[in-house]
């Protein structure tokens, strides 16, 4: 499959993305190759309670001293844009629209086999 984050990764300032399922577990992420090592640390966060808390919000972004989170709802999960404080958002918004059809692709097979029989048993 082709990589689906190289466009958001690509914009000056983007560290990594990341897909979180409703449920807290983590489908997807990929780190530009100065943040590789980040990857390690995302097994050990317990992502449920902030997707709960996550819960209702559709378009987010988070403001830390250091860092800048965009958070995106999607019907695969939430869609988090890991950056530097003084990255244009305006792009990471335009280029998180053009990738959330392909988040669907992402979603837990399980989850894609009960829509489908959904779609065509009832």
């Amino acid at each position: 499959m082709k990589d689906i984050f190289q466009d958001v990764l690509g914009i000056e300032g983007v560290h990594g993305v990341l897909v979180i399922s409703n449920d807290g577990n983590i489908i997807a992420n990929k780190f530009s190759s100065k943040f590789k090592y980040e990857e390690e640390k995302l097994g050990q966060i317990l992502w449920s309670p902030f997707v709960l808390e996550l819960s209702g919000i559709v378009d987010a972004e988070l403001l830390f001293d250091a860092a800048k989170f965009y958070i995106k709802k999607s019907d695969a999960g939430y869609l988090i844009v890991i950056m530097e404080d003084y990255t244009q958002l305006s792009m990471v918004r335009l280029n998180c629209e053009v990738l959330l059809p392909s988040l669907d692709k992402l979603k837990p097979t399980s989850k894609r086999i009960s829509e489908i029989f959904k779609k065509k048993i009832f």
